[in-house]
């Protein structure tokens, strides 16, 4: 018998760190797409970088990324403005959960998009990148 985690409600940091702010450019551009997918990654010590409203990149740990397209469209998930918030059950997010866009500073509701699966990524080597 699964024993059920307590809900967890997290607020999810939708850059690598406040001052990092949103990537230029496409964030793909240092990266290899695999073809590998997995239904969920761990969210400790995770960062969200959002290329547009529809795509995310997720690194987990320090060399691990993942590319996750949504279903459905988070509105302004890729402003400076908003942040992302989730129920986590656990401390894993997975394909299906839903991720909800909040306005940081009013607390207002501006969207909803649900996880798809996340698509493993390969860093390019330095030179391939520039």
């Amino acid at each position: 018998m699964r024993k059920a985690f307590g809900a967890i409600a997290a607020v999810l940091a939708a850059a690598s760190a406040a001052s990092a702010g949103r990537p230029d450019g496409d964030a793909l551009e240092n990266f290899d797409r695999t073809g590998e997918t997995v239904n969920c990654v761990n969210m400790r010590s995770t960062d969200i970088t959002p290329i547009d409203e529809t795509r995310l990149v997720f690194r987990v740990g320090t060399n691990d990324y993942y590319l996750n397209e949504v279903r459905g469209e988070c509105n302004d998930i890729d402003s400076n403005f908003t942040r992302i918030e989730v129920n986590l059950f656990g401390s894993q997010l997975c394909s299906g959960e839903i991720l909800r866009v909040v306005d940081q500073s009013s607390g207002i509701f501006q969207g909803a998009c649900t996880v798809g699966d996340f698509e493993k990524l390969r860093k390019k080597p330095k030179a391939e990148a520039e």
